[in-house]
């Protein structure tokens, strides 16, 4: 919490601005019903539901108004409670000492800053915290009628949070083993007390399993949420893998995962956006991180074999529901964002517990002196990241600065300055965007933006036609016409005049 005050004097940052400012469900109780039935981004390309998250942003609204603060402390104390559990979660698998590391190391982790700075980032939190804690019950005896519904409870609010939720009966059927190895420590019960158990525990399943099928026929035949993304919708500066060629669309998924691995281990430089051109379509097999991951993905392999080869099941679950939790980001299957540091928040509990059980293996005194200089470097970055996110205009100078290729935090610099009336800095920052890539067709609507409000009709006009080339959509016909009639006007009052 201490980590993570500064964030109390933040603003909204990127989709923060959209999700909450912009969505009048959230302003008027009246639409909260549509957090329900519509998507997460009422009406964009996402095929999201994240009901219990928006809703929540609802209920603050009403609550205390317009308090950027109020919402950064909610994901504060929703990420202390994360932290929390983590610990006990690794207590429950293994020790005290594991529980300790692991809940520490990953209340002080870096790549974790954005879900916790970005109000947005609640999704994540919120599954994390509902998945986590789901966790924890199954791994106390006895599972109980009472325990049950209690952890089908936590399910639900995984799920309603983030699809990374509705893998909670995998991940409880790979906690089976732990949990099975665990009570083989604690004595023999009686006929009664296990059938009761049994009991508890198809209800438990049934309750979970039922509810993840209720919530995709839900998604894909009422709501038509489709979990397969039309590539006609992605974002290309979002997700340059719509381009890719066959080879590269296999190539890039393992190069992705060298990046994370990388952000895991050594978070130096952290990025708002990784978009197009920052990652491209292509990949070069001199790419590092393409190594990289290939190595990441064999020495999973061999961990995994080795853990079911020794019985290690505390080590072959994590290795399991790291491999779950991240499939999802994966991009093996495509998904609207390349990469997202955000995306990690809940993969990273079981890498963090991996680590833990590594570092009790050394000796007190040298497993205490790495964990407070891994604590004390994590902290320094992670605090002067967040810092940060307090300045939204100076906060997109400095990713641009980091990500001088970012489309999209070139679009978010130029939108601050034209929001200021600094065009020509807006304009500037435009003609940087479309240097490195102008086929993309949000840079010329932008830039036709600008043109407009500073009444340059003959440049807007052709903006717009270059915009419209790019992304025939009815909305940008409709603004095309508007900068021509404006640009006639002008001409004809012109010609008067004279």
């Amino acid at each position: 919490m201490a980590l993570y005050a500064i964030t109390l004097g933040g603003t909204y940052i990127y989709d923060d601005s959209f999700l909450i400012g912009l969505d009048e469900r959230v302003q008027h109780p009246k639409l909260w019903g549509q957090f329900w039935t519509h998507d997460y981004f009422n009406g964009a390309i996402d095929n999201l539901y994240r009901p219990l998250v928006s809703q929540s942003y609802g209920l603050q609204w009403w609550v205390h108004g317009n308090r950027p603060w109020a919402f950064h402390l909610v994901n504060l104390l929703l990420n202390a409670g994360v932290c929390a559990l983590v610990a006990e979660l690794g207590r429950r698998l293994l020790d005290w000492r594991v529980g300790l590391i692991a809940g520490l190391l990953f209340a002080a982790h870096p790549v974790h800053a954005e879900a916790v700075a970005g109000v947005v980032g609640r999704a994540e939190l919120a599954c994390a915290a509902g998945a986590l804690g789901a966790m924890v019950l199954f791994l106390k005896r006895p599972i109980t009628t009472r325990r049950a519904v209690s952890i089908f409870i936590l399910c639900l609010i995984a799920m309603l949070s983030k699809e990374q939720g509705m893998l909670m009966p995998a991940l409880l059927v790979a906690l089976l083993p732990v949990r099975r190895g665990l009570l083989a420590t604690e004595g023999e019960r009686t006929p009664e007390q296990r059938h009761a158990e049994r009991q508890a525990m198809l209800l438990m399943f049934a309750l979970v399993i039922w509810t993840v099928g209720g919530v995709i026929v839900l998604r894909e035949e009422v709501l038509h949420l489709k979990f397969e993304w039309d590539r006609g919708f992605l974002d290309v500066a979002m997700q340059p893998m719509i381009q890719s060629p066959r080879l590269d669309r296999w190539l890039i998924p393992v190069a992705l995962l060298g990046r994370y691995f990388q952000l895991l281990v050594m978070p130096l430089k952290l990025s708002l956006d990784y978009g197009l051109a920052v990652i491209g379509p292509t990949i070069r097999l001199a790419d590092p991180s393409l190594w990289l991951g290939a190595m990441v993905l064999m020495g999973w392999i061999a961990g995994l074999c080795v853990s079911v080869a020794r019985r290690n099941w505390t080590a072959g679950f994590c290795l399991v529901a790291m491999a779950l939790t991240y499939s999802m980001a994966s991009n093996v299957v495509i998904i609207a964002a390349i990469f997202g540091e955000r995306l990690m928040y809940l993969p990273s509990v079981f890498f963090v517990i991996l680590a833990a059980m590594a570092m009790v293996r050394l000796r007190p005194r040298v497993w205490g002196i790495l964990l407070a200089i891994l604590l004390a470097l994590g902290s320094i970055r992670t605090w002067t990241y967040v810092r940060r996110w307090n300045d939204r205009d100076a906060f997109y100078e400095y990713s641009l600065r980091e990500q001088p290729k970012s489309l999209k935090i070139h679009l978010l610099v130029a939108f601050a300055d034209y929001e200021e009336g600094r065009l020509a800095e807006s304009r500037r920052s435009m003609d940087d965007a479309i240097s490195i890539y102008p086929d993309y067709w949000e840079l010329w609507k932008m830039q036709a933006l600008i043109d407009m409000k500073a009444g340059e009709w003959n440049r807007a006009v052709a903006d717009w036609q270059r915009t419209f080339d790019l992304h025939p959509a009815g909305t940008v016909n409709e603004q095309l016409e508007k900068a021509m009639q404006m640009r006639d006007e002008e001409r004809a009052t012109t010609r008067g005049g004279k």
